[in-house]
């Protein structure tokens, strides 16, 4: 459950960057292996994503890049790239990409 929704999430982020259909008549498949699951690991994706798609010339809109953003439990303190501890005992995480 966790893994299909952080690859939706890196999805969203991946889609509206990538190019026409008739400026890049050419189909393209993308799998990204995460192997562990924490609070960035969508986050992961879609930077590695860009990459893999820079890399092989497909002609991007932009480029991609995200982080996973917690708050911790006294509310005072933001926490970037949030681990998988974090993300469960946190007060709040949200992606931004």
């Amino acid at each position: 459950r966790r893994a299909i929704g952080h690859g939706n999430l890196a999805e969203k982020a991946v889609l509206p960057v990538l190019p026409n259909i008739h400026d890049f008549p050419y189909a393209v498949r993308l799998t990204c292996e995460v192997t562990s699951s924490n609070g960035s690991s969508s986050m992961a994706a879609a930077c590695g994503s860009t990459l893999a798609l820079l890399d092989a010339g497909v002609p991007l809109v932009s480029p991609v890049a995200g982080v996973s953003v917690g708050l911790t439990p006294d509310s005072k303190t933001l926490l970037l790239d949030i681990t998988g501890t974090e993300d469960h005992y946190g007060d709040m995480d949200f992606k931004v990409c």
